[in-house]
């Protein structure tokens, strides 16, 4: 493959892009804002949806850390101890009827 033709493929591969408009150029956060989240209050507080999705979602989690202050029989020995979560609830209305998905990971004490 020569170097002319190598370029050739390149220039028709970009070209072959959607091109971007002027506007997103300017404010590349008007595209995104079009693609927020959508409140989902029939399911609680905290759920959200996707636009042209029928599914609500709530992503929550939490972090616990502190010191375990303990004797042993080496002595007095202060211990770093840490736990944590995160759970994904999904809910969908569908013809049949809610269904619900619930996922929670955990480490460490509750």
């Amino acid at each position: 493959m020569t170097r002319g033709s190598a370029i050739g493929i390149v220039v028709a591969a970009l070209s072959a892009l959607p091109a971007l408009g002027r506007d997103n150029l300017r404010d590349p956060t008007a595209a995104l804002a079009a693609e927020r989240l959508l409140p989902c209050p029939s399911q609680g507080a905290g759920f959200a949806r996707t636009p042209g999705s029928r599914t609500c979602f709530r992503i929550s989690g939490r972090v616990v850390t502190g010191i375990d202050l303990r004797g042993s029989n080496h002595g007095a020995a202060a211990v770093p101890t840490t736990a944590g979560r995160i759970a994904v609830d999904t809910r969908t209305e569908t013809d049949l009827g809610p269904v619900r998905t619930f996922v929670r990971i955990g480490q460490g004490r509750r």
